[in-house]
């Protein structure tokens, strides 16, 4: 198989199996919503927003160095794995385990606490499958790791039937959670023997090499806690648990949502650094050029069509209790396409080796972050929360654009903005003109889906030349 097919397919199963984890997501939302309520689920999305905090601090910028050392250096594969490895699992054991018992200092409810300590071994697992997944993405066999996902959210979702059914407490159904992480790393610790032998290996100046390398990315990370994570957290300490559920239901489709953008410039940043390293920067543009308009055409219509479907929307998925979410769900929207904009340019400056350069303006976010959140939280609840998501994200994006191009020298060109952006317009004007006749909101999705892409496609936004491309 050549290595445009490999591309193609991994691409493919990868977004199909997206799609299957999204949706089973997204169904794993409304069975918790509707049996938690607000104020229940308000407690999970306590728990789980604390750990997280730790969950993500854990990675110390491992997993992109990893995916680019065995990138640039595919002879030492099995070395670099296995240090990074170790080093992975000592990390994991410090900061999970601090953050388990940290959260017993919060003034939360035990419920809350407990759930936190059980969920824990989730992150654990999870950021064990971070590092794994490395070695997938290099040898472009993601197919397998999508599978391991889904496999993954299916067992989540047995798990979530079965205590909600036999009636369990919070704490029960967090075991879901662990269940979802431990199938997902045991399948791709199976399959990842095919490639590499990992090992425990601790080879202290190689991690400190390694360390060296990531630190830039790891107080990125930090600095990126504090603007991402930490609105939720305020919002718990400042308001009732059944507010933190009415943002919680819509941010946990921001999170779903957010993990693609991610999974595809994993899949992209071997290419984009081969191409860098050999200095064709032709190349290197034409790839980022692609993949920057492959974004723009999922993150305008997703915008834009949320607005008129918002309330639709957070019904059908988390219930009748949450319709207040809808106010919600478009800005938290704008900041999830934000997001998908600002990881291509963040992961672009780690191929550039250029991410010691952003690290002034995570810094920057944070400050300006968490101003925001003390001052518009108590003032006005989860509306300042997500509105100052998307003022931080909006920053970061631009910031770390202006970079990319100053230090790759590179010019990216608009036309399918302004394509998508008048197909996506024609789009939401069309589902405005329907909202009157009350039809069901999936087929109000998937008029909108066929609208978009026949006015995009009429707009030479696609065309046949790139759908036969991606075909082949």
């Amino acid at each position: 198989m050549t290595i445009a097919r490999s591309i193609a397919n991994n691409t493919f199963w990868q977004i199909i199996g997206k799609i299957i984890g999204t949706f089973l997501g997204i169904i794993t939302i409304g069975l918790l919503t509707r049996y938690l309520g607000q104020t229940g689920f308000g407690q999970y999305t306590t728990a789980l927003a604390f750990m997280q905090f730790f969950g993500v601090l854990v990675d110390m910028g491992l997993y992109l160095i990893c995916l680019r050392e065995i990138s640039a250096n595919p002879e030492r594969e099995e070395y670099i794995i296995s240090n990074i490895f170790t080093l992975r699992i000592i990390s994991a054991f410090i900061f999970i385990g601090g953050g388990a018992l940290l959260i017993f200092l919060f003034p939360y409810p035990a419920i809350v606490k407990y759930s936190a300590l059980i969920v824990s071994l989730s992150f654990f697992f999870m950021s064990l499958v971070q590092i794994l997944t490395t070695v997938f993405q290099k040898n472009l066999k993601m197919t397998q790791v999508a599978l391991a996902e889904v496999i993954g959210r299916i067992g989540f979702l047995i798990v979530i039937f079965l205590f909600i059914f036999y009636k369990e407490n919070l704490p029960a159904l967090m075991l879901g959670n662990v269940a979802n992480t431990f199938i997902y790393f045991l399948i791709l610790w199976v399959l990842v023997k095919k490639y590499v032998k990992i090992t425990w290996l601790i080879d202290l100046p190689y991690w400190k090499e390694i360390i060296t390398k990531a630190w830039p990315i790891a107080l990125g990370v930090v600095l990126n806690l504090v603007y991402f994570r930490a609105d939720t957290i305020i919002l718990s300490l400042y308001k009732p648990a059944s507010e933190v559920g009415i943002y919680g239901a819509p941010y946990k489709i921001l999170e779903i949502i957010a993990t693609f953008p991610h999974m595809f410039m994993g899949l992209v940043m071997p290419l984009l650094t081969a191409a860098w390293l050999v200095k064709n920067k032709e190349k290197f543009q034409n790839i980022l050029q692609h993949t920057f308009n492959f974004f723009l055409i999922i993150i305008i219509p997703m915008i834009l069509g949320t607005i008129p479907l918002s309330h639709g929307i957070m019904k059908l998925i988390a219930g009748d209790g949450f319709t207040e979410s809808g106010a919600i769900l478009p800005i938290l929207i704008v900041a999830t396409g934000l997001i998908f904009l600002g990881t291509m340019f963040t992961y672009t400056l780690v191929i550039l080796d250029k991410q010691k350069a952003m690290l002034k303006y995570f810094g920057l976010a944070a400050v300006l972050a968490l101003i925001g959140y003390f001052i518009f939280i108590p003032r006005y609840s989860y509306f300042g929360a997500a509105w100052v998501t998307v003022i931080v994200e909006g920053f970061i994006t631009i910031m770390a654009l202006s970079l990319t191009f100053y230090h790759a020298k590179i010019k990216l060109k608009l036309n399918v903005l302004w394509k998508s952006l008048l197909a996506s317009i024609i789009m939401t004007s069309c589902l405005y003109y329907l909202l009157p006749f009350n039809l069901n909101i999936i087929l109000l999705l998937l008029i909108a889906c066929l609208v978009y892409f026949i006015f995009l496609f009429l707009l030479k936004g696609i065309d046949k030349k790139m759908i036969n491309a991606i075909l082949k």
